[in-house]
């Protein structure tokens, strides 16, 4: 029987680590992403709202959970949660529009009624 060299023993288990750590690379674009949906949601009104405050907390609890996941070296995983709290982002930021868009056709709505009571 052969004997192997320590420098092939040595190359293959870099090659196996490099393997076993090598999976996807780290989602820093998509980490930048939710980090703005969810800045954007906080500036766009959503930790006023229950709702939106709801799906903004779940933003940066994703965002969280992704950065250390990262550190873990679980880069796909990381992506998914950074998807996840992307989308929860951008629902916050919807959920508080819609809530002022209501408020303020309940306001226009109002001040109609009151200038039809006034014309009368």
């Amino acid at each position: 029987m052969t004997r192997l060299s320590p420098v092939y023993w040595f190359v293959l288990g870099a090659f196996s680590t490099l393997a076993a750590c090598g999976g996807a690379a780290v989602p820093q674009e998509q980490l930048t992403s939710a980090k703005a949906a969810a800045s954007g949601a906080e500036v766009g009104g959503a930790a006023e709202d229950p709702k939106a405050a709801l799906h903004l907390k779940l933003a940066k609890e994703g965002i969280a959970t992704a950065e250390h996941l990262i550190e873990e070296g679980d880069n796909e995983e990381a992506e998914r949660a950074l998807w996840r709290a992307q989308a929860d982002a951008e629902l916050a930021l919807s959920l508080s529009k819609q809530t002022k868009s209501k408020a303020e056709a309940a306001e226009a709505s109002e001040q109609l009624e009151r200038l039809q009571k006034k014309g009368k």
